[in-house]
């Protein structure tokens, strides 16, 4: 805003200014509001449908639960332990869209420190011993690759692209997962590679963008919170696929510095 205390042609001139300066405030404010609205009804449309899911097959095993009560079923212990078991299923469902979105509206900041990047996966691997159709094979370096991370958020990081291989090939065929670390300049690059279905190619740019998914039950959050649990390590990753035939994980984080 401008002041100007003469009414003269210059006074005219400055009072259209300050107007139009208070109009666009106006302006920016409404702007501004309109878009929190906006981002605050698709979170509210997004965290509906998700919450959707898992309360259909609740509802319904209960109406299956009190209708075999009423008719006095033989083999209601059966039906209550069956009951029991989709309920737990779904409640923990619900627990984990919760927790999705919670960690999606606020990430803990990393606790950087030096880490062994080989012992990190292999710690993670350990989870996944009983996997009898899935075979794990590593190449890590002869000298310890030490990054600047947060142990725990990459065990979840690690956790989650395991997960998703696994998903990809599938419980009825057997597969391979091979993780490679290699030093680049400045980093260590680990690459995740799996023999699933693949990424199809109109895909493999949006996959770690919040909210898209492929799979009928998930929030499509995970990848994201990946990439920015690694953006927050100064890392990054990327994907390469060929469809039906396998992905390729790429994570570049920066070698530790003294």
């Amino acid at each position: 805003m401008i002041k100007w205390e003469k009414k003269d042609e210059i006074g005219r001139l400055v009072e259209e200014y300050n107007r139009m300066i208070r109009e666009l405030g106006e302006s920016v404010e409404k702007l501004a509001r309109s878009e929190r609205e906006g981002a605050w009804r698709e979170m509210a449309k997004q965290v509906a449908h998700e919450i959707k899911n898992p309360l259909t097959p609740m509802k319904l095993s209960v109406q299956y639960l009190k209708k075999a009560w009423d008719e006095k079923s033989p083999d209601w212990e059966h039906r209550l332990e069956k009951f029991t078991k989709t309920l737990t299923e779904q409640i923990e469902a619900l627990s984990l869209i919760a927790t999705e979105f919670s960690d999606f509206a606020k990430m803990p900041l990393p606790v950087i420190e030096k880490v062994n990047l080989s012992e990190v996966l292999d710690a993670t691997l350990g989870i996944y011993q009983n996997q009898e159709h899935i075979i794990f094979k590593t190449e890590f370096p002869d000298e310890p690759p030490f990054i600047s991370g947060d142990r725990k958020q990459l065990v979840r990081v690690f956790t989650n692209l395991f997960n998703n291989s696994i998903e990809a090939i599938g419980k009825d065929s057997e597969g391979t997962i091979r993780i490679r670390i290699e030093r680049e300049s400045g980093a260590w690059v680990t690459e995740i590679t799996d023999t699933g279905r693949g990424i199809p190619v109109d895909e493999a740019d949006k996959i770690f963008q919040p909210y898209f998914t492929t799979k009928s039950g998930g929030t499509g959050l995970g990848l994201a919170i990946v990439k920015g649990i690694l953006q927050s390590m100064n890392g990054s990753i990327s994907v390469s696929s060929v469809p039906q035939k396998g992905a390729t994980i790429t994570i570049r984080l920066p070698i530790f510095s003294e």
